[in-house]
């Protein structure tokens, strides 16, 4: 999205909202448009969309002096601090010196930041994005989830987005450590290791307990599939031979339990 469109965008989502707060006036303007201009407190923002990490205007000096030197009492920047480091620039002195003062902050670590930037990501139905373990919605949680790729094509293929909304429901209640009060709940097969189904809108959602490696050996959730009634005994069947593969050792740490009510919590080794 070029940066006009850009500009037009945040204009429309704010329409007149600022408009009689009296002497509280919010402007909307690319970098160029702030020439020669200061204002009270600037949010600049540095989040750009592509695949080599480029900040492109951002890396040429006279761009970034003017975005640096227009606000009087506060300067806030959004943007991803990897990419700025990385980006072989004065930007990479910038979020050091941040850092250095502690004046840099991860949003998702904000609440209600992370609560803002979860409902936009409703709201634009961007529900892809939170399908990662590292995302806002999983980053923090009891558990580790991981999601496979079929998952993932499963999930971008459903067309309603209630039912997206309701998987991503579930998925957090589990990353929470809740589980179904009556152990054969949405069962549709038995499984004779350690898969688990849970039935949402229809569809049910298929996942594994796995033990991996972080600083010490931790359970996790592995999300495979979300599958129709017909496809789960496929799916199962072929989860359950590679458990079969699977030491008693490793069963035996997949199985173990930590319970406190209904609530199963991550249990380390």
């Amino acid at each position: 999205m070029s940066t006009i469109f850009t500009v037009a965008a945040i204009q429309e989502k704010l329409g007149q909202k600022y408009e009689k707060l009296g002497d509280f006036v919010v402007k909307v303007k690319s970098i160029d448009g702030f020439q020669g201009g200061e204002e009270d407190i600037v949010i600049i923002s540095t989040v750009r969309s592509n695949h080599g990490g480029s900040i492109g205007f951002l890396s040429i000096p006279q761009r970034t002096n003017v975005a640096l030197t227009r606000a009087r009492h506060s300067l806030w920047i959004l943007g991803n601090g990897t990419t700025l480091i990385k980006s072989d620039s004065v930007w990479e002195a910038v979020v050091c010196d941040a850092k250095d003062r502690q004046c840099f902050f991860n949003a998702d670590e904000d609440k209600d930041l992370a609560k803002a930037i979860l409902q936009v990501k409703k709201e634009l139905e961007q529900f892809d994005d939170l399908l990662n373990g590292e995302s806002i919605l999983f980053k923090s949680a009891r558990w580790k989830v991981l999601f496979s790729d079929n998952f993932r094509k499963s999930f971008g293929k459903l067309k309603s987005n209630q039912t997206r909304k309701s998987v991503i429901n579930l998925l957090l209640k589990l990353s929470s450590g809740w589980r179904p009060k009556k152990r054969n709940v949405g069962i549709v097969c038995e499984s004779e290791q350690l898969v688990k189904q849970f039935k949402v809108e229809g569809l049910y959602l298929v996942c594994t307990i796995d033990v991996v490696k972080d600083s010490t050996l931790i359970q996790v959730l592995k999300v495979w599939d979300i599958l129709p009634l017909e496809d789960i005994p496929k799916l199962v069947k072929r989860l359950d031979s590679i458990s079969a593969m699977y030491t008693n050792d490793y069963v035996n740490r997949c199985n173990a339990k930590c319970l406190e009510g209904y609530a199963q919590f991550l249990h380390s080794y």
